[in-house]
């Protein structure tokens, strides 16, 4: 095994050193090998266009208690195009509906 050169020598021999920059390949042939070894491309790919965006539905209503539920997408549907129809926040019809269905259980005795 042989001992690595010493930096602080003066015979130190750099004459098979080559500083000559390498030529760098041709392009063409690099993605010819490159599709034939199946390399994917980093090109740009063209981007469907975005959905269109979901209309926030933040407001500050002294609301702090959260309710999770699970519906239909028709029965969310109409929830929101209730709200949306109303101009009202999402907590509002909720109420508006809980106080509907008291008033109509009332009614029926029921309650």
């Amino acid at each position: 095994m042989s001992e690595r050169a010493s930096i602080f020598d003066d015979d130190l021999d750099l004459s098979a050193f080559d500083a000559r920059p390498k030529p760098k390949p041709d392009k063409d042939s690099l993605r010819a090998v490159a599709e034939a070894r199946g390399f994917p491309s980093r090109e740009a790919v063209a981007v469907p266009a975005a959905p269109e965006p979901v209309l926030q539905r933040r407001y500050r209503t002294g609301r702090n208690r959260q309710l999770n539920l699970k519906v239909t997408d028709e029965a969310l549907r109409r929830f929101y195009a209730v709200a949306d129809a109303q101009g009202l926040v999402l907590g509002q019809v909720f109420e508006q509906a809980v106080e509907a269905l008291e008033a109509k259980l009332k009614a029926e005795g029921r309650i």
